[in-house]
């Protein structure tokens, strides 16, 4: 016997933590974020769209973009981390993977950090401060430029259900193109920079390549929590 339209009505719905209120809220911060950076600087949208396709940067152009007191390009440098937490959290919720958005996100900027100290380190061993400030800056670029070209993907993982495997697919598609874009502008770099080629790709191994796969290890046989949405 079929039920009613008020007994289907009193029926509870299932609950999308995709789309929960919080993350129209974390959308909408980073949307207004953005909004107020091209207002208040315009300028720096120029600057870093010339610095990001640029395989080597001079003394100068670092002296003049990478400045970490620069308001624009902290907020930048947030919207991206912001982004890629959220686009995380959201491919490890559908996979099934135990995941907070808070520690995610903290994770991502603990990943920034740790990055930032590293190559700090490796550039004073290798007396190439020069190289490592350059790939650092390029680093910097990679998690705006990525902050930027996900923001729609999440919009649409978050609001689309129907469209969601596409979206993710997409969106990991993009994150891989720009990850080795990172590395073949990291290696130019480094050979530029006089850095013996063993070297270039030890690093890149040891402090960036493991730490994917450990993370792609983690979740790659969990089953799905969403399957019954």
């Amino acid at each position: 016997m079929g039920l009613t339209t008020e007994a289907a009505h009193d029926l509870p719905r299932a609950v999308d933590p995709l789309n929960a209120e919080w993350v129209t809220v974390v959308l909408l911060a980073m949307l207004l974020l953005l909004a107020l950076i091209n207002v208040n600087s315009p300028r720096k949208w120029r600057l870093l769209g010339q610095s990001m396709f640029r395989m080597r940067l001079g003394k100068q152009a670092l002296r003049e973009e990478m400045d970490l007191q620069d308001r624009a390009f902290l907020g930048l440098l947030l919207v991206g981390t912001t982004v890629l937490a959220l686009f995380g959290w959201q491919f490890m919720t559908v996979s099934g993977a135990s995941s907070v958005f808070p520690v995610l996100a903290m994770v991502v900027i603990g990943v920034v950090l740790g990055n930032y100290v590293l190559l700090r380190i490796v550039g004073a061993l290798m007396r190439s401060t020069q190289g490592a400030d350059e790939y650092l800056y390029t680093g910097f670029l990679i998690f705006i430029l990525a902050g930027v070209v996900l923001l729609p993907v999440v919009v649409f993982v978050a609001y689309r259900s129907a469209w969601r495997p596409g979206a993710l697919m997409v969106g990991w598609s993009l994150v891989v193109v720009l990850l080795l874009y990172r590395w073949i502008r990291g290696a130019w770099i480094g050979v530029g920079e006089g850095i013996p080629l063993r070297y270039i790709i030890l690093y890149f191994c040891a402090a960036e390549l493991m730490p994917i796969l450990l993370g792609i290890q983690h979740w790659r046989n969990t089953p799905s929590l969403l399957s019954h949405i």
